[in-house]
């Protein structure tokens, strides 16, 4: 792993076309203050600043991409999920939310004939059914994200993928996913990954991230690049959405240097305000590369 083979392989996606399918989801930041506490309920009062609304879900995943390759696409259904998060404006701190179900079909088929990379950003809100999914392993390269979260905890397990060509989930997906609470992490990906995938990274927050290559029996662990967390949604997309193209030819020691970056760079933007961008990203690896530098002399 080195800051110069990633660099190389940043470069490598540029003529990509890339496909994302997933869940429309609308997040609105509602900024408030937090008042003193009711004398009459258990509730906490706040009072209303600002709002800020983005565009998430699968479009937020693909605005990640969009310049590193050549061609991005997204099919989804535009009437998606709308969440409201009661956000505290002097910290991010987010407070409480509310979530407005919209009219879900599934996704029906699509050729990806044409594509270099297919990545389904699948949150669980019934975008993606059995059919999609049996569709989608089908695929020539396949990359996935099955996101557990408070809507479907416990019915949207990675598991439903049988196959897929990269896999990129946080430690509480890939345990409870395995039924396993305790055991090394490690031995929880290997009992996930072999017959099903081919490469698995297992995001863990502040920790940092593991790999594991299937095919050369290979694990890695690289920690997290920065301890700045100004807004910790949609780091995990973005780790995904930037190294899947690349993890056709990339090794797991570099997927995890520029994952990792990527995810770093998120956290520190609020919301979807903006992307993680390529020159965002090259200048973040070569400014970590020469912080690493200097420290070893």
């Amino acid at each position: 792993m080195s800051v110069e083979s990633a660099l190389a392989l940043i470069e490598s996606v540029k003529d990509f076309k890339v496909l994302f399918v997933g869940d429309t989801i609308i997040d609105e930041y509602q900024y408030v203050s937090v008042l003193n506490k009711s004398p009459k309920e258990n509730l906490i009062p706040v009072k209303y600043l600002s709002s800020e609304v983005f565009q998430g879900g699968v479009h937020a995943a693909a605005r990640h991409c969009e310049s590193f390759c050549k061609a991005v696409t997204v099919a989804t259904d535009g009437n998606g999920v709308r969440k409201v998060r009661m956000v505290d404006k002097n910290d991010v701190r987010k407070l409480f939310e509310i979530h407005y179900n919209g009219h879900i079909t599934p996704i029906v088929e699509r050729d990806t004939a044409g594509f270099d990379c297919v990545i389904a950003v699948d949150f669980g809100h019934g975008l993606i059914d059995s059919k999609a999914v049996e569709w989608l392993t089908k695929t020539p390269y396949l990359a996935v994200n099955a996101q557990t979260n408070s809507a479907n905890s416990g019915f949207n397990l990675i598991t439903k993928y049988r196959h897929s060509d990269y896999i990129v989930i946080d430690e509480p997906e890939a345990r409870l996913a395995a039924h396993d609470r305790d055991s090394p992490i490690e031995t929880v990906m290997e009992k996930l990954a072999n017959g099903r995938w081919l490469k698995l990274i297992v995001t863990h927050g502040f920790h940092g991230a593991y790999a594991y290559d299937v095919g050369r029996s290979e694990f890695a662990k690289l920690p997290a690049l920065s301890n700045t967390v100004v807004d910790t949604m949609g780091a995990g997309d973005a780790f995904l959405a930037i190294t899947a193209p690349m993890s056709k030819t990339g090794s797991i020691e570099d997927l995890l240097l520029i994952g990792n970056a990527a995810g770093a760079i998120k956290c520190q933007i609020t919301g979807h305000r903006s992307p993680v961008t390529k020159n965002n990203l090259i200048g973040f690896l070569k400014k970590h590369d020469s912080f690493r530098s200097d420290s070893r002399r």
